[in-house]
């Protein structure tokens, strides 16, 4: 009976994520995010708040290795926060990441440098987005 109560309340609760609110689209996978956690949302949330403390440094570190023309490292950093955000759920952000990285690769460091303008605007876009209420 209380498996059963436990089970119902969670199904509900993920019920409110997909909600009109929309937190389940190509900026943010919700719902990826809990799958690979096994519907544990404190874990989530808390996985969330480390992701986005985390950010600001990854993109200064990408920003740096740009200012100093280090591609081995460009590509390292971008790598990381590719990885990040797709373990996260930040679909669009890791997208962008992945081609920071292939522009590392190729050695072209004005797309790079653009694709991480769009990386930083796009932090800043997923913030708001998990500000807002989950139904």
């Amino acid at each position: 009976m209380i498996k059963e109560q436990h089970a119902s309340k969670e199904k509900k609760q993920m019920k409110q994520r997909e909600s009109p609110t929309g937190l389940t689209d190509s900026i943010f996978d919700w719902d990826g995010l809990l799958h690979r956690l096994m519907g544990d949302e404190d874990l989530a949330i808390e996985i969330i708040d480390d992701f986005l403390k985390q950010m600001p440094d990854k993109l200064f570190a990408v920003k740096k290795a740009l200012d100093n023309e280090d591609l081995p490292l460009v590509q390292r950093e971008a790598h990381i926060i590719k990885g990040a955000s797709g373990n996260v759920g930040a679909l669009t952000m890791q997208e962008i990441a992945e081609q920071i990285e292939i522009a590392g690769k190729e050695k072209d460091l004005v797309r790079a440098g653009s694709f991480v303008a769009e990386l930083d605007r796009q932090l800043e876009i997923l913030k708001v987005k998990l500000s807002q209420p989950m139904g």
